[in-house]
C-alpha cells in the first residue's frame, strides 16, 4: 500500500491516505479516476462530507473497507 499525507481540514492536520489508481469511473464522463482512500477515517472526522475527497463519510468508509480488505487477501 502506498501511503501519503494530505492534509485534512476538518482535523487540521495530516493524515495518511491512500490513491488506487482507476479504482472508479466518474458516471459524468465515463472516465476512469483515481479513488483517495483517507486511512484514518472515523478517528476525528466530524463531518458527513470528507474535505478532501469531497464524498459522504459513509462512502468513504465503505471505501476503507474494501481497501482493508483487499489488503487482506
Amino acid at each position: 500500500m502506498d501511503k501519503h499525507l494530505a492534509y485534512c481540514s476538518a482535523c487540521d492536520r495530516q493524515v495518511e491516505v491512500v490513491v488506487k489508481t482507476s479504482a472508479r469511473t466518474n458516471p459524468a464522463t465515463g472516465e476512469l479516476e483515481n479513488e483517495v482512500v483517507c486511512l484514518e477515517m472515523g478517528e476525528s472526522c466530524t463531518g458527513s462530507m470528507c474535505p478532501m475527497c469531497d464524498v459522504p463519510t459513509d462512502e468513504m468508509k465503505q471505501s476503507l473497507e474494501r481497501l482493508r480488505d483487499s489488503e487482506g487477501s
